[in-house]
């Protein structure tokens, strides 16, 4: 049972405060798997065709339901705040239900549908289409210092036992990026400076993505790994400085952790990282 479901803050089910009751009916496509394109090629002179790499459509999604008021004026008044909902651009899509909450970002893809009952109650439907496929489960944040930077070392005499300041099993300077979904993920970061030529590694692959050039106190680079974006102060490219190995640290099901360092540290410096409790296709 579908006890949540949010759209561009736009909440379908319960009381709003214009003393009006929304119910979800029905919502195709949130639940079901995604749809595959593919691209075989006939062999020739031979039986079948070449096997071809999958890739996963988007997602096509529709909600509907019914809203009833008591007063006429506020049934008019929601029933226009519901065709303001996402506009031309995207918006967060939230629903929570027995098996927990999942988020996609969506964009409207069709027309917002109000069919009137009477002066108190309509009909309504939304149709809606996520270009990411995935479900994403809750949100989750964490940041972590420089590990160390090249050529710094140790201490000397080293004294035993040695401290280093985290539990058994996990990286120092690490961030957990969970996992417990079906599906991999590539999570967001963020790294503040001072900071010089930074490679970021995503521990259990091995994956690594490093800037090559400094970051300035006061400045920041912003890493949107799913599309291989790398923007200083979240406005000029700087892609052609950023080289990598693997995956650009896709996170797989079961989860990881990453970890920094970099040429030069800095206290300030700060690698901030933006992940999900899983993800789902």
């Amino acid at each position: 049972m579908i006890q949540a479901a949010v759209i561009d803050g736009f909440s379908f089910i319960g009381a709003d405060s214009l003393g009006g009751f929304w119910t979800l009916q029905d919502l195709q496509g949130w639940h079901d798997g995604v749809a595959m394109r593919r691209s075989r090629q006939e062999r020739a002179q031979q039986d079948g065709a070449w096997a071809s790499t999958g890739n996963m459509a988007g997602r096509p999604i529709t909600a509907s339901g019914m809203a009833r008021f008591s007063n006429p004026t506020n049934a008019k008044v929601a029933s226009r705040n519901l065709r303001r909902i996402v506009g031309g651009g995207r918006a967060d899509m939230m629903v929570v239900d027995s098996g927990g909450e999942l988020h996609s970002t969506v964009e409207l893809d069709g027309d917002i549908k109000v069919a009137w009952l009477n002066e108190l109650m309509f009909n309504w439907s939304v149709l809606l289409f996520a270009p990411d496929p995935l479900l994403y489960g809750i949100p989750k944040f964490g940041a972590a210092v420089l590990t160390g930077a090249v050529g710094t070392g140790l201490p000397y005499p080293l004294v035993y036992p040695r401290d280093y300041g985290v539990p058994a099993g996990q990286t120092p300077g690490a961030v957990a990026a969970g996992n417990v979904g079906t599906a991999a993920y590539w999570p967001r970061l963020r790294v503040d400076g001072p900071v010089t030529n930074p490679v970021v590694t995503l521990n259990e692959t091995g994956d690594w993505v490093r800037f090559n050039g400094a970051i300035t106190a006061g400045q920041w680079l912003d890493f949107d790994l799913a599309n291989r974006r790398v923007l200083l102060n979240g406005q000029v490219s700087l892609r052609q400085f950023v080289s990598s190995s693997g995956r650009w640290l896709v996170v797989p099901p079961g989860g990881g952790s990453v970890s920094w360092v970099a040429d030069t540290a800095d206290p300030a410096a700060l690698l901030s990282v933006w992940s999900y409790e899983g993800a789902w296709s």
